[in-house]
């Protein structure tokens, strides 16, 4: 009987127990909801977080009940619909940038249709499922735990907290990534587009993309009438015509002429010419690398002079140029390269838009260089200018049916060192064209940086991305072939691409003012101290780690 009794008040009181928790859970259940829904919310932006996003953006959504209701039901829905609007289009060509807007406000009928294309029905299913929490989070919203319309000194107190500590997550990463920066005055930027609240960070990367987008086709279309401002001493090119291609990502030890121990590289690996295993890259992604490999920056020189460039230095000592790209003419990291493009005699780009807008295969480029040698006339030096997608990630997209496949570790690999050997056979074909013409000829090629290995835990998921604390990440391939080369000469010079703009004018035979300093690109003699941009600072390159290949097969 006492037992009963016993069970009967524990039975009452877990009851009354667990009726309260149901009620406490009642009163709020729409802030545990809010909090899933934020969680939500920054899976779905497509800028990166960090570990206190989702917090950053509860505080954010309960600030906006405190202010007003209708401000809260008015602001999430529109961040509802942008987010579920782009999420689709972000899994194909990632966070907004000017490129994409460029292709937004640019595209034809056509284009949209391709667009669309590539979007699939199981892309749409993440939106859907967000607008569907969105409803339930209205509908929980009468449930809530409201405040007294007098809100006391400890609340008001707990609101400014709430609100300072969100104000502080926003902007310290922006504000300490302007502070820390190293770049010239006018590439640094103080933006909330870098904030790791990333629903805050998404439509600020709207507001700075579309200025970005108008300010980067103002300087394309500036750099058309660009007035060389190189003073010329004397020019005696030594050949008639001038190839540089511009590769990409290819690092150089996954070359069988660097040592790779597949066949990636067969013409590199028997043709006569200058083949150099030092050149270090200035920086480990396309933008900076190409800002200090093919512009005229000063040691000492605090703002960019754009005008300063390959392309106005070969106009300048009267050679006629062409650039042919593969690469994006608008976008966050294309309009560095093709503002030189712009400048030059004739420019022809594959996208309109950003270098990911569209697979163009590189074989197009061969064929438009065809056409140029159409074109051009006989009394003239040209320089070609082609810059490749090379090895860009990703690296499937960049073979098509017909390129030899080479089975390698896993799929990414395979298509990775088949991309290598790709613009291999491009390279000899391109030799093979200017050989027909029975015209002397010089091609350098380089590859703008490298990449560095990721997953390597597995060899079935291992791959490459961009990184910057590898040498691999800088350690690209240069070599330089001419029509009257009758030996192959291998060397292992330390060559920094910060001073590429010497042995370009050297190449072509230019003597500058500006350039005018007793120093040999062609020769023994080693660049000392070598530093790399790492994206944030000037680093040693010998200080670098090392990811090569043997520690990983």
């Amino acid at each position: 009987m006492i037992f009963l009794s016993s069970f009967i008040i524990i039975e009452f009181f877990s009851y009354k127990m667990l009726k309260r928790f149901f009620k406490y859970l009642n009163h709020r259940i729409f802030y545990i909801w809010l909090l899933f829904f934020s969680f939500l919310s920054a899976m779905i932006s497509s800028e990166d977080g960090t570990y206190y996003t989702v917090f950053a953006i509860f505080i954010f959504y309960y600030l906006l009940l405190v202010i007003n209701d209708k401000l809260f039901l008015y602001v999430t829905t529109f961040i509802v619909i942008t987010l579920s609007l782009y999420y689709p289009v972000s899994l194909s060509y990632g966070s907004l940038n000017s490129g994409i807007v460029a292709a937004l406000l640019e595209t034809n009928i056509q284009e949209s249709i391709a667009f669309l294309d590539k979007v699939k029905l199981s892309n749409l299913f993440f939106p859907l499922f967000f607008i569907f929490c969105f409803f339930i989070l209205i509908r929980l919203k009468k449930y809530r735990y409201t405040h007294k319309r007098n809100v006391d000194k400890k609340q008001k107190i707990l609101h400014f907290a709430l609100f300072f500590t969100f104000v502080l997550s926003a902007t310290w990463v922006p504000v300490k990534l302007y502070l820390d920066s190293q770049e010239m005055v006018e590439e640094r930027k103080l933006t909330l587009a870098n904030s790791p609240v990333n629903i805050l960070s998404f439509y600020f990367n709207i507001y700075d993309s579309f200025n970005d987008y108008y300010d980067e086709k103002k300087a394309l279309e500036n750099a058309v009438t660009l007035i060389s401002p190189w003073n010329v001493i004397s020019s005696n090119p030594k050949y008639k015509n001038y190839i540089l291609v511009i590769g990409e990502s290819a690092r150089r030890d996954y070359l069988s002429t660097y040592g790779f121990k597949l066949n990636t590289s067969p013409f590199l690996d028997k043709t006569k010419g200058y083949i150099n295993r030092g050149y270090v890259s200035a920086a480990p992604a396309t933008y900076h690398s190409l800002l200090h490999t093919l512009y005229f920056i000063s040691e000492n020189q605090k703002k960019i002079d754009y005008s300063y460039n390959i392309i106005t230095l070969a106009k300048a000592a009267n050679i006629h140029t062409s650039w042919i790209s593969n690469q994006g003419s608008i976008g966050k990291y294309d309009t560095i390269s093709s503002r030189i493009g712009m400048s030059s005699d004739s420019a022809i780009f594959t996208k309109k838009a950003g270098f990911n807008m569209g697979n163009v295969d590189d074989s197009r480029l061969f064929d438009i260089l065809s056409e140029e040698l159409t074109k051009q006339s006989n009394n003239k030096t040209n320089l070609y200018v082609i810059h490749l997608m090379g090895s860009h990630n990703k690296f499937c997209d960049r073979l098509m049916e017909r390129d030899e496949k080479i089975a390698f570790l896993n799929e990414k690999m395979g298509c990775y060192i088949s991309s290598i050997l790709k613009t291999d056979k491009l390279l000899e074909s391109i030799i093979e064209l200017f050989q027909s013409k029975q015209e002397s000829y010089s091609l350098i090629y380089f590859s703008d940086h490298g990449l560095s290995h990721i997953d390597k835990e597995d060899l079935t998921q291992i791959s490459l991305d961009h990184g910057a604390k590898y040498k691999q990440n800088y350690e690209v391939p240069f070599v330089k072939l001419s029509s009257d080369d009758s030996v192959r000469i291998e060397v292992d010079v330390k060559r920094s691409a910060f001073n590429f703009i010497y042995g370009f004018a050297q190449w072509l035979g230019i003597e500058t003012e500006e350039l005018n300093k007793p120093y040999d690109f062609f020769s023994d003699q080693e660049d000392k101290n070598i530093k790399v941009f790492n994206f944030e600072k000037m680093v040693s390159f010998d200080e670098l780690e090392d990811d090569p290949i043997l520690d990983i097969y």
